[in-house]
């Protein structure tokens, strides 16, 4: 009987075996590919690049083992894409030297023919296109488009202006089928990516240090619109607090690029309390990207693209930051990777200043290039 019953427990341990190796192998394998996920954000927005500089920024994430390139299509200036919800269509612009521009608003932006140009480059690359819808805030451009091209009434509808973050979307059911409609029109040119990702939005809109249930219930039905579309949602930090990550959706994933929105004396402590910070987040079960500020933006200024500036700016990211280092240069250095899907460098157009493509790419070139290097550096 005891032949019997070992004969029988044999194949139960293999069995069992197998499983816990399994196991194991496949919770190393999502340890392995922490911090894995880096690329390149291009304000795109308010500063409007030529397509074969696009392509160049692609191509020069692909040669150093980029994996994505980031689009921030909207923001204060312009709405950077073509959109019928919107209003801005081909038949209301004007191509010339390649550059789509509205003929009622002056503003460049990208057809849809040009986005699927880009993502067609992109996949032959390896590398994933992300777009960024920046809502409910940031929409300046949104909203003048709109009142530009037929659709005045309901952008009154649906946007009040802020006095401290301009032109903002109600966090209403209107708002969300709104977003929605934009969403599912832009997430056609961007499918069927592989880890194909989509990002809301979702910075400097509010000064709330309490519970925000609109925003919750906002955020949480455009991020599974987008998911229903095939694409991991991707959101900044600004509206996870503390009080409300137990509501919000777990399955977006967190780009972290300040603790504080910049804000430091009262109001910058205020909102560390509230805030989340990014090991809150890990601790609570989301996945985030670290988009560092300090160390990583780089904003278009003549100053800034002058050498001798992008030489100390890339000396001082070699030197002190990592993927573990979240907040600005303050001491919040986390002990590994765990959670951390990778980081982005990004170069911002905030300033309105008239520099070239070529410029502008020679600048970041090698800054670009020392980022993907220390990305990929173990903790």
């Amino acid at each position: 009987m005891r032949f019997k019953r070992w004969l029988i427990l044999v194949p139960l341990l293999v069995l069992l075996m197998g499983c816990s190796s399994a196991g194991k192998s496949s919770q190393d394998k999502a340890q392995n590919n922490n911090g894995k996920f880096n690329g390149l954000t291009l304000d795109v927005s308010r500063r409007h690049y030529h397509l074969s500089t696009l392509v160049k920024f692609i191509n020069l994430v692909a040669a150093n083992h980029g994996n994505f390139v980031q689009l921030h299509l909207t923001d204060d200036r312009d709405f950077a894409i073509e959109n019928q919800t919107v209003g801005q269509t081909l038949d209301h612009a004007t191509k010339k030297d390649g550059v789509w521009r509205n003929n009622q608003t002056k503003q460049a932006f990208y057809s849809k023919a040009q986005i699927r140009y880009l993502v067609n480059i992109a996949q032959k690359r390896g590398v994933t296109l992300i777009p960024e819808i920046d809502t409910p805030a940031h929409v300046n451009g949104l909203v003048d488009t709109m009142k530009a091209n037929g659709k005045a009434k309901l952008a009154r509808q649906l946007s009040w202006y802020s006095r401290s973050y301009g032109d903002e979307l109600h966090l209403n059911q209107a708002s969300i089928d709104f977003v929605k409609n934009i969403d599912n029109e832009v997430g056609t040119e961007f499918d069927n990516q592989n880890n194909a990702r989509f990002h809301l939005g979702g910075d400097e809109f509010t000064d709330k240090l309490t519970k925000n249930p609109a925003y919750v219930k906002y955020l949480n039905a455009t991020s599974t619109n987008v998911e229903k579309l095939g694409f991991i949602p991707e959101a900044w930090n600004d509206g996870f607090l503390n009080s409300e990550l137990g509501d919000l959706n777990k399955h977006i994933q967190v780009t972290y690029w300040n603790w504080t929105a910049d804000q430091s004396g009262s109001l910058g402590a205020r909102r560390k309390k509230a805030w989340a910070s990014m090991p809150k987040l890990i601790s609570h079960h989301f996945k985030v990207l670290n988009y560092n500020d300090y160390y990583l933006y780089f904003n278009i200024t003549k100053a800034n693209l002058a050498p001798k500036n992008v030489a100390y700016m890339t000396k001082d990211m070699k030197q002190y930051w990592k993927p573990t280092l979240w907040h600005s240069d303050h001491a919040t250095k986390l002990k590994s990777l765990n959670g951390i899907v990778g980081s982005s460098a990004s170069i911002w157009g905030d300033s309105v200043a008239t520099i070239s493509d070529k410029k502008v790419y020679q600048a970041g070139y090698q800054f670009i290039k020392e980022f993907l290097v220390l990305a990929r550096k173990p903790a």
